[in-house]
């Protein structure tokens, strides 16, 4: 199986491209190549556009500083040093995702049996799922750049409101890519351990759930704080 080939199955027969991973006939280099590369480019282009102007807004609205603490924290926000500081925290908090999600898949069979696998046999078969991903990811930044506006995107906020602030959190979390990906992680589990497909996907979705759950609370205590 080709690089190539391997991209498109992995759309339209991921379970092959999983069990190559598997026996370690494909490994993980070009899709981590690609997810970073896709990465970049993206924060790149939302880092200077909205990223730094929505610090830049925040700080404006905060009354908190005096005139010498403003000019200092403009002259911050306007660095270098703060651009590629902030580049770097965009772009690693989405690659970083994947070899942090390889090692807890790693450790599965610890806690529900299971033949364990070699860590990079597993790393390669969550790259491949990242492609799906950063599809997803360029979607969202087009958007955002379209718009010109950090709140709109493919997350669930989008097409559902609520009163409740922590259910918008929540619902702001939750892309419409993630949903492709849990189905994808669900195959690559049932290939890598034997477990069924209803086991596989029970495992992977209350990691997820509970993932998304906290990182919507640190965001609502943002809020209103």
């Amino acid at each position: 199986m080709t690089i190539m080939s391997s991209i498109v199955k992995v759309f339209i027969k991921p379970g092959q491209v999983f069990s190559k991973c598997k026996e370690n006939e494909l490994n993980w280099i070009f899709p981590l190549i690609l997810i970073i590369l896709v990465y970049c480019i993206g924060s790149y282009l939302l880092v200077p556009t909205l990223i730094i102007p929505d610090h830049l807004s925040k700080l404006d609205s905060t009354n908190q500083l005096n005139q010498e603490e403003m000019d200092a924290a403009l002259n911050y926000f306007n660095s270098s040093y703060h651009f590629f500081s902030t580049f770097l925290s965009t772009a690693f908090s989405k690659v970083i995702y994947y070899p942090v999600l390889s090692f807890f898949l790693t450790i599965l069979p610890l806690m529900f049996g299971g033949k364990a696998v070699k860590y990079f046999n597993m790393f390669s078969a969550v790259a491949y799922t990242g492609i799906i991903n950063c599809i997803g990811f360029l979607i969202d930044t087009f958007i955002k750049l379209k718009y010109l506006s950090l709140n709109v995107g493919l997350n669930l906020a989008l097409f559902f409101k609520s009163s409740n602030l922590f259910i918008n959190s929540l619902l702001a979390k939750i892309n419409v890519f993630d949903l492709w990906q849990l189905v994808l992680l669900t195959i690559l589990l049932s290939i890598y351990y034997n477990y069924s497909k209803r086991k596989s996907f029970i495992i992977i979705f209350n990691f997820w759930a509970i993932i998304k759950v906290i990182s919507a609370y640190f965001t609502y205590l943002k809020v209103i704080i």
